[in-house]
């Protein structure tokens, strides 16, 4: 009769601390990607708000929603970089993308990207409203910039019965990172931090969704499906 395997042993207590730093790193690393985005939100729709005061009210809403996304990372990061707890929120799925558009389109103006939508007819369905506003947001802003220097620079927002599509006339992705989108740290930005794309998959799939990357003609083009609401 054969024997079971030898437990492996652990191992020394310096790698073992080493391996909680390295952990601790990482996690510290998801927090402040993360915690940039809404705050970038917060201060430009602050900026708005200052420079049309007939939509202020409008604009320091979105803000007040970009300050709970805030306001629960601080409190749950941890658990946030690890996944994010399902909710089972039951919302139209242009909300999301109608406070994202705010945010996106301040931006595309800056750095000369048209910001198109189409929310169509929309549609009830199943997650977290704000979490699908944060993927949202996370992948018009990859798309702005990579279309930007394009002299018809532009991208587009388009809600699809339950599906939300983010594309971009940018130069796309290359092969090799095609293959790994989803790893943490791959990156194609000189200054990029490579969690952008891992953290929009928690996002969405945290609400019960799927995001998946499509065939585009040129550029890059993205779809988040969620469960439509019974």
């Amino acid at each position: 009769m054969s024997s079971a395997p030898a437990r492996p042993l652990p191992p020394p207590a310096m790698e073992i601390d080493q391996w909680r730093l390295a952990e601790l790193g990482h996690q510290a690393a998801v927090l402040v990607h993360q915690l940039r985005q809404p705050l970038f939100a917060v201060r430009g729709l602050v900026q708005l708000a200052a420079a049309d005061p007939t939509r202020a009210g409008a604009h320091l809403a979105v803000a007040e929603e970009q300050l709970h996304v805030l306001q629960a990372l601080v409190d749950g990061w941890a658990d946030f970089a690890r996944r994010p707890a399902r909710m089972d929120e039951v919302f139209d799925l242009r909300a999301p993308v109608e406070s994202a558009l705010v945010l996106l389109r301040h931006r595309g103006a800056a750095l000369g990207v048209a910001v198109e939508a189409d929310l169509g007819p929309g549609m009830v369905v199943r997650g977290s409203l704000l979490a699908i506003q944060q993927a949202v947001v996370n992948l018009g802003q990859n798309a702005i910039e990579a279309a930007e220097g394009r002299q018809d620079a532009r991208v587009s927002l388009r809600v699809e019965g339950n599906s939300i599509v983010v594309e971009d006339n940018g130069p796309g992705l290359p092969l090799p990172v095609r293959a790994r989108l989803f790893e943490p740290f791959v990156t194609t930005k000189e200054r990029g931090t490579g969690l952008g794309l891992p953290i929009v998959r928690a996002l969405v799939q945290g609400s019960g969704g799927e995001i998946a990357l499509e065939t585009s003609e040129c550029g890059v083009r993205w779809r988040i499906v969620l469960a439509a609401a019974a």
